[in-house]
């Protein structure tokens, strides 16, 4: 009691207003209101009204109203709009850094996030007319769950590698936009098969085995380009085929396995394919050269070989 008085004695005697910091903090912290931040610095008769210690309200909404008889600072006009306290988002020891509960906000995000009240779209920002709540969350901002239904542009106006990801530095080359194979709802697969038409680089260049399927290993062996024979609207060789290129003798691929050996009814021989034959003329021309026939002439010259 006596501690009381004191202190009213001193706020009325005294020719300054006594800030509440100096007062006996320990005093204060036992009647469960501890005094941090502006607070700390009040004058004791801003919260004391009429000398009253006693029955002084603790919640910030009943000082922090207008009209109040306590006149403790109010809202701002240019606060965001919420149905929640003030303890909710602020503390009094650091007012400046709110947590903001969006739980008791009713309107929707781009009310507050504009640029003004809170932060809004950054410059960056992919175009979009969607709302913040469309893609983001407040519990996990991002990832983003994007909603493609709205734009407007180019896959390529956003993914760019600035706004979005763009090419990564493994991308086939080609001048086809994203969504010449791609879609929104399965990006990994293409759709409807690969469209070469804007593709600018030969086709080793993707068909390596590791861009895309590169040669088979039942491939015959040629130093050939994929298109000196296939084209990509019909990969199956078509034309004949252009032996300029292949490197090691005809039954390497004549075999019987990779292409056509020789027929049952070839006439024996250990001479190879192209002792007779030629891939400009498969017919032998300029007569046979018999040195490599290793049966009796009867074996061939029956009437039917």
């Amino acid at each position: 009691m006596r501690r009381a008085l004191l202190a009213i004695a001193l706020c009325v005697l005294l020719p300054h207003p006594v800030g509440a910091g100096d007062m006996d903090d320990l005093e204060h912290i036992r009647t469960g209101f501890p005094l941090t931040g502006a607070h700390e610095r009040a004058p004791c008769e801003a919260c004391h009204v009429g000398g009253l210690f006693e029955g002084t309200p603790r919640q910030c909404g009943i000082c922090h109203l207008p009209g109040s008889r306590w006149q403790g600072e109010v809202k701002p006009g240019a606060h965001v709009p919420s149905s929640n306290t003030c303890d909710d988002c602020h503390l009094t020891a650091t007012w400046g850094s709110a947590r903001f509960d969006h739980a008791g906000v009713v309107d929707r995000c781009a009310h507050c996030h504009n640029g003004s009240i809170a932060s809004g779209k950054s410059a960056n920002h992919v175009p979009s007319s969607d709302d913040c709540g469309q893609c983001h969350r407040t519990i996990s901002w991002v990832p983003a769950t994007f909603d493609h239904t709205m734009v407007t542009g180019a896959c390529s106006s956003c993914h760019n590698s600035v706004l979005a990801t763009g090419k990564h530095a493994t991308h086939i080359p080609t001048t086809g936009d994203c969504g010449a194979c791609h879609n929104t709802h399965n990006w990994s697969a293409s759709t409807g098969g690969f469209d070469h038409a804007g593709v600018v680089a030969g086709c080793f260049n993707c068909h390596n085995g590791t861009s895309a399927t590169g040669r088979g290993a039942g491939h015959l062996p040629s130093g050939n380009t994929c298109e000196d024979c296939h084209t990509t609207a019909s990969w199956a060789v078509t034309g004949g085929f252009d032996h300029a290129g292949v490197v090691t003798g005809c039954f390497n691929c004549h075999n019987g396995t990779s292409a056509t050996g020789k027929g049952a009814g070839h006439i024996q021989s250990s001479n190879t394919c192209d002792d007779c034959h030629t891939t400009a003329s498969w017919a032998v021309t300029g007569g046979f050269d018999h040195a490599g026939v290793v049966t009796g002439c009867f074996n061939c010259h029956n009437g039917t070989s």
